[in-house]
């Protein structure tokens, strides 16, 4: 054998060394990514009195919410996203929002307010932006929509006097209640709308997954 074909299949050998090494890589990246999906075995939190948790899923969405024979939390794939759900008669009634999935066209937050112009409840003269916050989560971005402009001047000026849960339509931030949007890294082209209202809500927020 001469030394030009003792070169090419040491070239070979290389070759196939460094593919096989990549995939192995990035099987074990992903891997590693699809763990930190489900590190969270345990809620944040302890459940309300008479209440136990569950783990829920569905709509590209998984977390852990808290049930009993009155009270769940159930997903819509046709929202999508969740509700919070009140059982009647056995079968389980809407009665609040919980979480919103919207898709993302272009990949930024601001795709969010295309789909929030369709609701009923959004005012086009109320001039909102969007405000990026400190997140506790890793991976996760959160944001808040606020009034600005006009529509801002007129909040703090009732704001001042009374309480106000929400602005923009129903999705902003007021001066009583929680609510707020995330992008989370484990799949960027969605965002979600999360209500918390004004006391720990019956999901627990921080164990959310995007799928």
């Amino acid at each position: 054998m001469t030394k030009y074909h003792f070169k090419e299949m040491g070239l070979m050998c290389l070759l196939l060394f460094f593919f096989f090494g990549c995939q192995n890589t990035e099987r074990k990246q992903s891997s590693n990514f699809d763990r930190e999906l489900f590190l969270d075995e345990m809620p944040s939190r302890e459940p309300y009195h008479g209440l136990k948790w569950e783990k829920v899923s569905g709509a590209g969405i998984e977390f852990w919410a808290q049930k009993n024979e009155e009270l769940q939390v159930g997903i819509s794939e046709t929202l999508p996203g969740a509700f919070i759900e009140k059982i009647e008669n056995g079968q389980p009634v809407a009665i609040g929002l919980a979480i919103q999935v919207f898709d993302l066209k272009n990949g930024e937050i601001e795709d969010v307010l295309e789909y929030l112009k369709d609701f009923e409840d959004w005012d086009e003269e109320e001039l909102c932006a969007f405000e990026k916050i400190e997140s506790p989560r890793k991976g996760v971005d959160r944001y808040v929509l606020r009034p600005t402009g006009k529509a801002l001047q007129e909040y703090e000026e009732k704001a001042a006097n009374e309480p106000i849960t929400t602005t923009c339509g129903s999705w902003g931030m007021g001066n009583s209640g929680i609510r707020y949007f995330e992008i989370h890294q484990s799949n960027p082209k969605k965002a979600l709308f999360i209500e918390i209202g004004q006391e720990a809500p019956l999901f627990d927020e921080n164990s959310i997954i995007v799928r």
